[in-house]
């Protein structure tokens, strides 16, 4: 499967991925929808979780980011991450660029302390299941404050379905549902009065 950088630093630069079909990564069309929606992302802080092989917060340094955290539980995609990191720094690319091997579960992810963006792009079948479980979590919601999160959304309607029962996540956060490239994504932000 090929992947590769699609603007900033390392424009261009092919990253590793796995052999078998153990990721899916996001399209590039769809990458290169989102972060044009971004706009300029310059010293931002992104937090990548369930990384794969990196190449959402990869693109991210590419692109100017303050600082990248890779949160990912396989331990041979870590591995990916770590020499896609080499790539990016031999390219020019020189924010700090973590690689974190761990479960995405709330405990990890209040770890990783603040940042200004959060993607994430869980395993399709458990997506609507992950997210209603984390805004159970009222440590996260103050740590997510004056953060974008963005959720990768399922590609089929089967797991796109029970996004419609999680009864908290309209009145916790802000949500703007946006179709980029190929892909449907949610722009989030909790509420400023919880």
């Amino acid at each position: 499967m090929a992947l590769k950088i699609i603007s900033g630093l390392a424009r261009g630069i092919m990253l590793d991925t796995p052999p078998d079909r153990s990721m899916r990564p996001t399209s590039g069309r769809g990458r290169e929808a989102l972060f044009s929606s971004l706009g300029d992302i310059s010293g931002k802080s992104f937090a990548d979780i369930f990384a794969g092989s990196g190449a959402i917060g990869l693109e991210a340094a590419s692109r100017g980011a303050s600082s990248v955290t890779l949160l990912e539980a396989n331990a041979m995609h870590v591995k990916l991450i770590e020499k896609n990191i080499a790539k990016l720094r031999k390219a020019g690319a020189d924010c700090p660029m973590t690689a974190i091997r761990r479960k995405a579960i709330a405990g990890s992810l209040l770890a990783l302390g603040r940042h200004d963006i959060w993607f994430f792009d869980p395993p399709y079948a458990e997506s609507a299941s992950y997210l209603e479980e984390l805004l159970e979590n009222g440590d996260l919601l103050k740590l997510w404050q004056n953060s974008l999160l963005i959720w990768e959304m399922p590609d089929t309607t089967e797991a796109t379905a029970p996004f419609q029962q999680i009864s908290k996540l309209n009145t916790l956060l802000d949500v703007q549902k946006r179709t980029l490239g190929n892909v449907d994504f949610l722009f989030c932000k909790v509420k400023s009065d919880l």
